[in-house]
């Protein structure tokens, strides 16, 4: 037992020590404010209508804005935290000191560190947008929990591909190209038809998003309504993340160095 702790924490402290001086920090809390001004522009320009609604108006829009910046995010992540690695080439001393598996394992779970905390300040901002624009609306807490688990669910699965292919690429260019595009696929996905669009990984923020919206273009007035949640596509994805999660761990762990 004691072994294993020392190996943890030895694992940990060489992880910590390799961040030091990165501000990786800023790539959550820089994505975090743009989400927050993006919400927040036209705040001066709500009417009562829009101010009873506002919760279900950010609860709509910010599975959306997901879509955009998240694969961004965790290609950036991922490649920050996996560069020193693949730059100076020391992969197969680090391998004399670490196991494969060890090494692999705790690099994605410091990248984990970051996404967690975008997506529990995601869910932190939002009662606090509906305090700065004044909402009339009842905070939907159960809501903003559901939002919290389904955008950290995708996210992590997006984590998965952008930490393998920031392992397995000797240029960190591909990752953050792959993260680029799979932003522009999500964003189109949404105008594909269902049975299409369940295939473009990116696109499943809005895959769980808990309101759907009507807009009379007669009138320019908005209205939103209540998706029902879809629970054997959450299952199905939960079930996948774990499959390509140790797909993608069993190949980096037989690549050749």
């Amino acid at each position: 037992m004691k072994k294993i702790r020392s190996g943890i924490s030895s694992s940990l402290a060489a992880e910590q020590q390799k961040q030091r001086r990165r501000r990786i920090w800023l790539v959550p809390l820089g994505f975090l404010v743009i989400l927050f001004l993006w919400v927040s522009v036209n705040r001066r320009s709500f009417t009562a209508e829009d101010l009873a609604m506002g919760y279900s108006y950010i609860l709509y829009q910010l599975p959306l804005l997901n879509v955009v910046l998240l694969p961004v995010m965790t290609a950036v992540i991922a490649s920050r935290l996996c560069d020193m690695e693949i730059k100076g080439n020391t992969l197969k001393l680090l391998y004399t000191l670490q196991k494969r598996s060890s090494f692999y394992d705790w690099k994605f779970i410091h990248e984990l560190k970051y996404l967690l905390a975008f997506t529990i300040g995601e869910g932190i901002m939002i009662p606090l947008m509906g305090a700065f624009c004044h909402f009339t609306q009842k905070l939907p807490l159960p809501l903003v929990f559901l939002h919290v688990g389904t955008t950290t669910l995708v996210s992590l699965v997006l984590l998965t591909l952008q930490h393998f292919l920031s392992l397995m690429s000797s240029n960190q260019i591909l990752p953050l190209l792959v993260g680029l595009i799979g932003s522009f696929l999500g964003l189109f996905s949404m105008f594909f038809p269902p049975a299409a669009a369940r295939f473009v990984l990116w696109g499943y923020f809005s895959a769980f998003t808990p309101f759907g919206m009507d807009y009379d273009s007669r009138t320019r007035v908005m209205s939103f309504y209540k998706i029902p949640f879809p629970v054997e596509t959450f299952v199905l994805f939960i079930l996948f993340g774990l499959f390509f999660f140790v797909i993608c761990r069993t190949v980096f762990l037989k690549k050749e160095v």
